[in-house]
Order: structure tokens, then sequence, then C-alpha cells
């Protein structure tokens, strides 16, 4: 019989693993999460998969309705425009503050280039093999703009940020489906960010990031990936 941590651990594992099949889509948008089945597909029992769930409703990649049950949260252009707006916001703002704060700044600036190096191995991986590493580059990237926001002295601001760039992201690797991996690109954009943040060249950084915010939506074919998955759920 498991003890509350072993729980802890498998809800923590179910979770991860629904999540991920939602970001990269093998859960399709609009797709009836039915008990049962995920409990075969997830090895899990249906009071861990009802609380997962839950926590997924809450988290924005699962709906719940009354006498239907839970089903993927579907995509729309309206809502990846939404989340562009709010994460632009959000991560202008508390990199704006995170430059600003000068307590801890060496300890910041050594978890930027630690994050930076991670995410810079997985890109160069993207650009070689994009499935096999999508699960990893998505991680990387969110965790190198979840870092650059993480000094800004506002827990609430690190917080809702998380949320809305965890959601974002979702549409960036379902788009992923639709068009190639950005690669060297992003791979530069990222360069120039580290290397404007550790100048304390703020100007120049709030200009990169919001042309490299701007950049995963305005892609050929980044918002036709969501148009077909959003009227796929509509038909």
């Amino acid at each position: 019989m498991m003890n509350s941590d072993d729980r802890k651990l498998v809800g923590q594992s179910v979770y991860e693993q629904l999540r991920s099949d939602i970001v990269t889509g093998t859960l399709s948008p609009g797709e009836k999460l039915k008990l049962n089945a995920l409990r075969i597909r997830y090895s899990a029992s249906v009071n861990t998969l009802r609380e997962t769930l839950m926590r997924l409703v809450s988290d924005g990649f699962v709906l719940f309705v009354d006498q239907k049950g839970f089903s993927v949260k579907p995509v729309s252009t309206s809502d990846l425009h939404e989340l562009l707006e709010l994460r632009q916001m959000l991560e202008l703002s508390a990199v704006r503050k995170s430059m600003a704060n000068k307590d801890g700044q060496i300890e910041w600036k050594s978890a930027l280039i630690s994050a930076h190096f991670r995410l810079n191995c997985v890109e160069k991986m993207m650009m070689e093999d994009e499935v096999s590493h999508v699960q990893a580059w998505e991680k990387a990237d969110r965790d190198f703009h979840m870092t650059m926001v993480s000094h800004c002295g506002s827990q609430q601001l690190i917080r809702y940020h998380a949320s809305v760039i965890e959601l974002y992201m979702r549409y960036q690797v379902l788009a992923l489906h639709r068009r190639p991996f950005r690669g060297q690109a992003s791979v530069e954009e990222h360069q120039e960010l580290l290397k404007h943040l550790l100048a304390d060249d703020l100007e120049s950084v709030l200009a990169i990031l919001d042309s490299h915010i701007q950049k995963g939506l305005s892609l050929p074919d980044s918002e036709t990936a969501v148009l077909a998955m959003e009227s796929k759920v509509i038909a």
C-alpha cells in the first residue's frame, strides 16, 4: 500500500505525462478525456486521474463541464493572441524589474548563464531532430524565460508569468506540426538576450525580447496551424 509521499510522486508523474501529451498534441485539442481509458493508458487510479485532471483544469490545459466530463482545452486564434499580449506585458515588465533589482545580481546572472547553456544545447538538438527533442526544448525554452523574470521581486508576477508562458508554449509546440522549428534564428536571439542581460543593457533586452515573442506568432503557418486545429475541433 502506498504512503502519502508515494501517492504524491505518482500523481506528479501522471500530471507531467498528461501535460506533455496535451502540449505536444498527442492528446488533441478538444479530445474527450475518459477516465477508464486514461486509467489504462497512464497506469493510474481513477482517483489520481481525477485529481490530476482537476489540476490541469486549474492550469488551463483541460476543460470540465458538468454531465460531459473532461476534455483537452480547444485552441483558437483569439486565445493565442490574448496569451501573446499577456506574455509580452508580464515578461517585459518582470524583466525590467529583474534588471533593476541590484540585490543578488551575481546569483541571478549565474542562473541565466546555466539556463541558457541548457537551452542552447537543446536548440541544437532540435535542429537535428525535432520529434525526439520537442519536450526537452519546450521545457528549456520556458525555463530560460522564467529565469529571466525570476529576479523581479514579485512572487505574484512570477506566478502569473509562469502560467501564461506554459499555455503560450503549447501553441508553439502544436505549431511545429505545420511549420519547422525556427532553428538558428532562435539560437541567435537567445544569445543576444543573454549578452545584453549580462551587460545590463535594458533597452536592447526589451527590444529583442518584444521582437522574439512576436516572431513566435508571425512565422508562416503559425496561425494557419492554429486555425486548422480550431476548425477540426469545431467540426
